[in-house]
């Protein structure tokens, strides 16, 4: 198995939505005039003031100043614009030194013949494991430092181990492949919740660990930082999934929201989405679908001088920028100015465009066309600003492309001529598309050289997480001690109140001085063994 046919194994055609949304997914590309849904949807429940306030295009009035007219053009903010020159040949090339791109070598022999696990454990590997028993154990204890309950479960507190971590996660995963009504209907003994999850934990041992689950020191926080509770868990992710695959010539950013209700102050509430409320997230997808790169959006960003949307690419991008690679936006990041920024990297910019962006040809955005009619104009930047009527009209930008026009087939077997750059952009932009559907449950997945679904590779990856089950943790010992003070055996006086009543309980069950450490409860030694089921010796 090469690289080659794993990056094959991948290429499956997914039909099913999965719980991440992306609006921007469109197959024919169609979008509205500047009113698209970029442009309405955008906004934010929780956040003070507007997310992308620093990001609308505000014309205000320049200080008059007398410029002769032979160097008005000449001004970098406001670029000439001609006809496209279809000769034209960009200087960036991609990967001029041919350097390593695709999967890493070390992973490729990792995954020769590998299971389930095996992709698994390449991201959460043993250093994701220790970081949260350590963080775990640690806030586990500074709970007990507080002044907690005296029945609190938390007195039962043992450290978890790396084996009961993975324990966890995998019971995690187990429920949501079987969802219940309740976190308890899990252990409900009734046969309409029949569940083999008591197996490997119990329901108390789960609500603690849930309870304490933690992958940061908040004695580190630093103040008005809203991520640094998942930051360290990030950062971690985040470097292994950069070290398992280096993008070929395509990048994409988009954005995709995590459906999420409760109660955050950066949840977000994007009407025209299918999932309204949820975590806006920026990915950066590559080659194949995979998402090399992601930002969490916490709340408004700005930056002086810099639009928002520019500073996100700039940034997610930065360590693949300077070889030569496109990167594919949609009308919210797109602009002349990113094109101009990128283009200094010398990596190419292709994408939608707003029609009221800064330093767009008026010629392009005011002229009316018929269906199937093109205009563009190009700087002396290599810059090409193009406007395609189909159904509605189509405005994008490219630094690679003419306004060449080709043949291809439409969704219902038609041959149609298209704009090569819209074609481009629609394979580009479904980097993120696919990435999406693939986090459905049930999309196809060929691994070695039988194919599996989504659903299936979760059920022999839970097998094998809770495969290594060890002794499980109970906290404090049953142990019968003696006490200096006196109370009546408890299995005893439950037999009494059966048998005539609690006064007749009272007056016959005799009082003892043995109790249970754990239970805190008196019991007869033949008692005390049969309600803990310990052997007689």
């Amino acid at each position: 198995m090469n690289e080659n046919n794993i990056s094959e194994l991948l290429d499956q055609d997914m039909s099913d939505w999965s719980d991440d949304d992306d609006s921007d997914a469109d197959p024919d590309f169609q979008l509205e005039n500047d009113s698209s849904d970029d442009s309405n949807y955008r906004y934010d429940l929780f956040a003070l003031g507007n997310e992308h306030e620093d990001d609308i295009d505000i014309a205000i009035p320049p200080t008059p100043v007398t410029v002769p007219s032979s160097i008005r053009h000449e001004d970098a903010s406001e670029p000439l614009w001609n006809d496209v020159d279809d000769a034209f040949q960009s200087n960036v090339l991609f990967n001029p030194k041919n350097e390593p791109v695709g999967i890493n070598p070390d992973v490729i022999e990792t995954l020769i013949e590998g299971s389930p696990y095996d992709f698994y454990s390449l991201f959460l590997d043993d250093d994701v494991i220790h970081l949260l028993v350590k963080e775990t154990n640690r806030y586990a204890k500074s709970l007990l430092s507080t002044r907690i309950s005296p029945h609190s479960r938390l007195h039962t507190w043992v450290d978890v181990t790396s084996v009961e971590m993975k324990n966890f996660l995998g019971t995690i995963m187990w429920m949501g492949l079987c969802p219940q009504p309740s976190i308890a209907s899990y252990w409900k003994k009734s046969k309409i919740y029949v569940s083999y999850i008591p197996k490997y934990m119990t329901r108390k041992r789960f609500e603690l660990l849930l309870r304490s689950f933690h992958c940061c020191n908040n004695d580190d926080c630093p103040p008005g930082d809203r991520l640094f509770k998942v930051s360290g868990l990030l950062d971690l992710l985040l470097s292994k999934y950069k070290m398992a695959r280096t993008p070929k010539e395509s990048m994409c950013i988009d954005e995709s929201i995590v459906p999420f209700v409760g109660r955050l102050l950066f949840r977000q509430y994007i009407q025209n989405k299918r999932h309204r409320y949820g975590i806006k997230i920026f990915k950066l997808c590559i080659d194949n679908f995979y998402t090399v790169g992601f930002k969490i959006y916490a709340g408004k960003e700005s930056v002086v001088g810099q639009r928002v949307s520019t500073r996100i690419v700039t940034e997610m991008a930065e360590e693949y920028l300077d070889m030569g690679r496109t990167m594919y936006t949609d009308n919210w990041y797109s602009s002349y100015d990113l094109a101009t920024e990128l283009l200094k990297r010398s990596t190419h910019l292709v994408g939608t465009l707003r029609s009221n962006r800064k330093n767009n040809p008026t010629e392009v955005i005011k002229k009316k066309l018929k269906r199937g009619e093109v205009i563009a104009k190009q700087c002396n930047k290599g810059i090409t600003v193009l406007k395609w009527k189909d159904k509605r009209d189509v405005l994008a930008i490219s630094t690679k492309h003419s306004a060449a026009m080709v043949k291809t087939t439409n969704k219902f077997g038609s041959d149609v001529i298209k704009p090569k750059l819209i074609l481009d952009y629609n394979k580009g932009k479904s980097l993120v598309d696919v990435c999406d559907l693939r986090n459905s449950y049930h999309n196809p997945l060929k691994i070695i050289k039988q194919k599996i679904d989504i659903t299936t590779f979760r059920e022999i990856l839970i097998e094998h997480l809770l495969s290594k089950n060890e002794e499980i943790p109970t906290g404090n010992e049953h142990k019968l001690e003696e006490t200096k003070s006196r109370g009546r055996c408890a299995s005893c006086y439950k037999n009494m109140v059966e048998q005539g009543g609690r006064l007749y309980a009272q007056r016959i069950t005799r009082q003892i001085k043995t109790k249970c450490a754990s239970c805190k409860k008196f019991y007869c030694i033949p008692c005390f063994s049969d309600a803990h089921k310990i052997n007689k010796k």
